[in-house]
């Protein structure tokens, strides 16, 4: 069958999620591929079948937490990788041969594009954006970026393929796309169900924080105790004693969608696997912005139009004012429609057919 090595974003957790799913419908499907995955991530988040070798393959940009972007540390880190990045590059393509790679896939480091070229080999992306697009967006005020934004683009430009996952920004660096419905986990039983499972009382509304593992420290934690009619959840403890309302669960959570779908409301900052989840689950979420990350608008646009979704000014989040929002999220009558969730399925079938030799799928209907 051959072998396909992924390499997988150092920013967040949802490039690693989404392309976990991939590289398990993969296993199912081929479970004679070798499969190989280079990431930051931690190793319980992919499936046992993969061989996994932890790397940082990507700077992505440095945050201070969940909602607030350090521009200037992101600047150094890129100075960084550039001084390391031909040694890295070749260090990458010799790694490809080593292990007699046949396929690439990045989700969606530079790296993954220029360590495939250096060793011949044909490479594919995932996303629903790129770092070129991403760092684009701040040259005008950090020209610097630019220079960032032309050096991704420049290793995109020699992908085979890109899978395009909706709720997508420019990606016209990819010269070759085909569109996928949503990547994402489904836990089917009912709310109740997941909520008995996790020890969850089913008396009262349940609310999880979710901060994408970058956590929030400036969130006050005390304040929850105001909101006594929810019981909140969360998978990174404060600092101090948690409220009585507060409910933390282990931190490692491989069902993390499960806790989603257990839940009445999420509060969170839009990101692609936090919003599949939410979608997946049909959760309402009470969602905040993120500084000026150009994927924030579409996804809030994403959440807005898809089901029950409210805007959480920062302000208010960080002043522990949930109750008000809630109270209005939850009274929201807004009727579901949420796309396809066969992107994992797609996307497999696509890559074991290019390992094939054969063409594009036709996934017509895929999703925005």
């Amino acid at each position: 069958m051959g072998c396909l090595v992924w390499y997988v974003s150092a920013h967040g957790y949802g490039h690693a999620v989404r392309s976990a799913l991939v590289l398990a419908e993969l296993h199912r499907r081929a479970p004679a591929l070798a499969l190989h995955v280079r990431a930051a991530a931690p190793r319980w988040l992919f499936p046992e079948a993969v061989r996994y070798a932890p790397l940082v393959a990507d700077f992505g940009l440095v945050q201070h937490d969940s909602v607030t972007i350090d521009f200037a540390g992101t600047l150094r880190r890129a100075a960084e990788f550039a001084a390391a990045w031909p040694a890295q590059v070749a260090a990458e393509a010799a790694y490809l041969r080593a292990v007699g790679a046949t396929l690439v896939v990045g989700d969606i480091p530079p790296l993954a594009f220029a360590a495939a070229r250096q060793a011949g080999l044909p490479a594919v992306g995932l996303a629903n954006f790129s770092w070129d697009w991403i760092y684009a967006s701040y040259a005008d005020t950090w020209p610097d970026f630019g220079r960032l934004a032309a050096a991704a683009r420049a290793a995109y430009q020699g992908a085979a393929l890109l899978l395009r996952l909706p709720f997508h920004g420019d990606l016209s660096a990819f010269p070759r796309q085909l569109d996928l419905p949503l990547v994402a986990r489904v836990a089917p039983g009912p709310r109740a169900y997941y909520r008995q499972r996790l020890g969850l009382p089913l008396d009262r509304p349940c609310v999880l924080l979710s901060f994408g593992g970058l956590g929030l420290e400036r969130f006050p934690y005390a304040r929850l105790a105001t909101w006594r009619d929810y019981l909140f959840v969360s998978t990174e403890a404060p600092a101090a004693a948690p409220p009585p309302n507060l409910r933390v669960l282990p931190a490692r959570q491989t069902a993390y969608h499960e806790l989603v779908r257990a839940c009445d409301a999420v509060v969170t900052k839009p990101g692609y696997g936090i919003v599949a989840d939410c979608l997946a689950a049909r959760t309402p979420v009470l969602y905040t912005d993120r500084g000026p990350f150009p994927e924030y608008p579409i996804l809030a646009a994403a959440l807005e139009t898809s089901g029950p979704a409210l805007h959480l000014p920062r302000a208010a989040l960080l002043a522990g004012e949930l109750g008000p929002y809630l109270n209005r999220l939850l009274a929201l009558d807004r009727p579901w429609r949420v796309p396809r969730l066969d992107g994992a399925a797609v996307a497999a079938a696509q890559l074991l057919a290019m390992l094939g030799g054969g063409p594009l799928l036709d996934t017509h209907g895929a999703g925005p």
